[in-house]
């Protein structure tokens, strides 16, 4: 995906799609903002800015917790790799 410009992703999504240009755009800003904020919103958890309850209201409980187990396994691993063994 990386070889093909904006320009040329955008084309092949109005043809594929059958969608004028304009209805894309909004649906890839749309989306890109979305995905965004989740990230930003996870960032913010992760550093302590936003809690576990706003988390779970905005990404529901599953996604809650997959985020806290693969936290919790970098943590072992960080602590196994700085235990000197």
């Amino acid at each position: 995906m990386a070889s093909r410009t904006v320009a040329e992703q955008l084309d092949f999504v109005v043809a594929a799609k059958g969608q004028a240009e304009a209805e894309i755009l909004a649906e890839a800003l749309r989306v890109g903002v979305g995905l965004l904020y989740e990230e930003s919103l996870i960032e913010a958890f992760l550093r302590g800015r936003v809690t576990r309850g706003k988390l779970l209201q905005e990404l529901g409980e599953d996604r809650v917790e997959s985020l806290e187990a693969q936290r919790q396994a970098i943590d072992r691993d960080f602590a196994w790799g700085t235990s000197g063994r």
